[in-house]
């Protein structure tokens, strides 16, 4: 069944408007029309909070995440692409020497996950080295984190051109 199927379905059971948004798994969806079933929509990950009624993007990131659990035997660890990552001040999509950690969240909004750049020249300790952002802020701006979201703490994943699987030794 396909995500906007599911969507559907959730919402054909609860009380609905237009306009409203609904969290579904991983993924935000907007309600375009209330009825039976909702027209529903997609955020497209290409700009912030623009949605679409196309859901292709939201079923390849979905198709992603579940591969990359496949892949590394990890059960899903789940998160909502409105939390937070602490993510390094030098961090920029185009560098080859990123890499995701996930650690365990502290607080409701926080997700777990670090974005570092390896042989980072700032001083760790400094805040000022360190900013939060959303991960749908980071998946649009480098979807090459998009797989990874629903992996487990105690992982580190490199995302140079062949990302590595890791995990982390406690």
């Amino acid at each position: 069944m396909t995500i906007k199927a599911l969507v559907q379905r959730f919402l054909s059971e609860r009380a609905h408007a237009a306009g409203e948004t609904v969290e579904f798994g991983w993924f935000i969806f907007r309600i375009a029309e209330a009825g039976q079933p909702p027209r529903v929509e997609s955020l497209d990950f290409r700009e912030m909070a623009s949605f679409t009624e196309d859901f292709s993007e939201a079923e390849r990131i979905q198709s992603l995440q579940t591969a990359a659990l496949a892949e590394y035997e990890a059960s899903e660890c789940p998160c909502t692409l409105w939390q937070f990552a602490l993510v390094s001040v030098s961090y920029s999509p185009e560098r080859d020497d990123v890499f995701l950690e996930r650690q365990q969240p502290t607080t409701a909004n926080d997700s777990g996950w670090y974005v570092g750049v390896l042989n980072e020249r700032r001083d760790l300790n400094a805040p000022s080295t360190f900013i939060h952002q959303s991960l749908y802020e980071l998946t649009i701006r480098d979807m090459r984190m998009a797989p990874y979201w629903l992996l487990p703490p105690g992982i580190v994943i490199s995302l140079g051109p062949e990302p590595v699987y890791e995990e982390e030794v406690s």
